[in-house]
C-alpha cells in the first residue's frame, strides 16, 4: 500500500522544490504545506496547492486548539480528575465548555473531509487514497458511525488486509 502512494510523494516533492526555488524566504511555509498536502492527499485524495488554502487553515486550526487544551496546566481537572464531578469547580471553570467547543469545531473539519470523500466515492471521482478504501470497507458492519470514521485514519482491520 505504501508503494502506491509514492507518486503522490514525488509530486509533492517536485512542488516543494519549485516553491523553494521560486520563493526561498518562505522555507518554513513550503515545508509545512508539503507535509500537510501529502497527508491530505494520501488520506482524503485532496491537495493543498498553496499555504493559504481552506484545508490548511482548517487543519492548523485543529492543531492550535489541540495545543491550547493540552498545554500542561491549562485545566487543573487534568491533574485532579475527581474535580470533574465537583459542582463548585464546574461552576467556576470553563474546562468542559472549552472541550465541547473544541470538539464541535474539530468534528466539523473532519466530518467535512469525510463527507467530501464519501461523496466522491459515490459519484466515482475519488482518487486512490486511504479514505476511499475506508469508505468502501464494511465500516458500518464493524459498528462505526460517520463521526468515528471521520476521526479514524488507520483502523487495524483495514491495515491487516494489505499484508
Amino acid at each position: 500500500m505504501v508503494k502506491s502512494y509514492a507518486p503522490i510523494q514525488a509530486y509533492e516533492a517536485k512542488q516543494l522544490s519549485y516553491d523553494l526555488l521560486t520563493n526561498p524566504k518562505d522555507f518554513y511555509k513550503h515545508n509545512r504545506r508539503y507535509a500537510t498536502s501529502f497527508v491530505l492527499n494520501v488520506t482524503y485524495g485532496k491537495r493543498a496547492p498553496i499555504w493559504e488554502c481552506k484545508e490548511i487553515a482548517d487543519i492548523y486550526g485543529c492543531l492550535a486548539r489541540f495545543g491550547r487544551v493540552r498545554r500542561p496546566g491549562s485545566f487543573i481537572v487534568d491533574t485532579f480528575p475527581s474535580l470533574a464531578k465537583n459542582p463548585i469547580y464546574n461552576a467556576i471553570s470553563s474546562w468542559r465548555q472549552v472541550g465541547e467547543e473544541t470538539f464541535k469545531k474539530d468534528s466539523a473539519v473532519f466530518m467535512n473531509f469525510w463527507n467530501e470523500t464519501k461523496a466522491r466515492v459515490e459519484d466515482g471521482t475519488a482518487p486512490h487514497c486511504f479514505g476511499k478504501v475506508f469508505v468502501q470497507s464494511d465500516f458500518e458492519e464493524q459498528g462505526l458511525d460517520d463521526l468515528t470514521c471521520a476521526y479514524t485514519w488507520y483502523p487495524s482491520h483495514l491495515i491487516n488486509t494489505y499484508k
